[in-house]
């Protein structure tokens, strides 16, 4: 079984006239983290990576969780996997749930599932302690076990400060910072990088870590934005019966 996804090209071919994608092993390298500032185009990447999940994984489930609550998933709108704002923690303790009935037996059906955060800092800091403290707690448990079980989580947000993710932010496999990084940044997440990284990157361009793999990248331009939402949408409302 083939357990690798295209992601978005390679910034040196691209430049070079040639098309080589950046690709993701998701059964190796369970978890993802794209950071950046607002304008990046950091969300614009997250979509595109849903889309080719719900386009190349056929039985994948998407369970998104959209803090920010703009217009950018607003076309998932009535959709039962799909949580805003306050909402949130409900997603976050459904996809929880999930990995504890697969640990138990209750299910056998290991098909693909994904936690989509979006915006996860903002949500930690605008709950209470207690509630913080829970779930980051609830996160940690699905980094910690999930690939085990088939159980993936992808997060979006402006910076990466261990404090988001209890002890958890090692198990980031994949690491995507979009645009302009700060210096403290790229000494969090890209240390072993200093001397090659650009921390001045223009609007849909970034730096990667995947596994021990450092890539430049770029983010095409989407030609069609329906059939875009469409692969997302495929994946967010997958037939219950598939499920079972």
């Amino acid at each position: 079984m083939n357990c690798s996804i295209k992601l978005v090209p390679d910034e040196g071919f691209f430049l070079s006239g040639i098309i080589r994608y950046v690709t993701w092993n998701y059964e190796k390298l369970a978890h993802m983290v794209i950071f950046g500032s607002t304008g990046s185009g950091k969300t614009y990447l997250l979509k595109i990576i849903l889309g080719r999940i719900g386009k190349h994984i056929p039985d994948s489930e998407l369970i998104v969780c959209d803090y920010k609550s703009d217009e950018d998933f607003s076309f998932l709108n009535g959709s039962e996997n799909f949580y805003r704002f306050d909402k949130c923690m409900k997603g976050l303790e459904r996809v929880v749930q999930l990995l504890h009935e697969r640990q138990q037996g209750i299910t056998s059906d290991k098909h693909f599932i994904c936690l989509v955060f979006d915006e996860w800092a903002s949500f930690i800091n605008n709950l209470d302690k207690k509630s913080a403290d829970r779930a980051k707690q609830l996160l940690a448990t699905l980094l910690m076990l999930g690939r085990s079980f088939n159980i993936h989580v992808i997060i979006s947000q402006q910076r990466l400060d261990a404090s988001y993710f209890a002890s958890s932010r090692d198990n980031f496999a994949v690491v995507i910072g979009m645009g302009v990084l700060s210096k403290e940044s790229v000494d969090m997440m890209f240390s072993d990088y200093k001397e090659v990284i650009n921390r001045n990157k223009a609007q849909g361009h970034g730096s990667a870590i995947i596994g021990n793999q450092f890539k430049d990248i770029i983010v095409p331009a989407v030609r069609d934005t329906n059939k875009l939402q469409a692969f997302i949408e495929s994946a967010v409302n997958r037939p219950k019966d598939e499920s079972l």
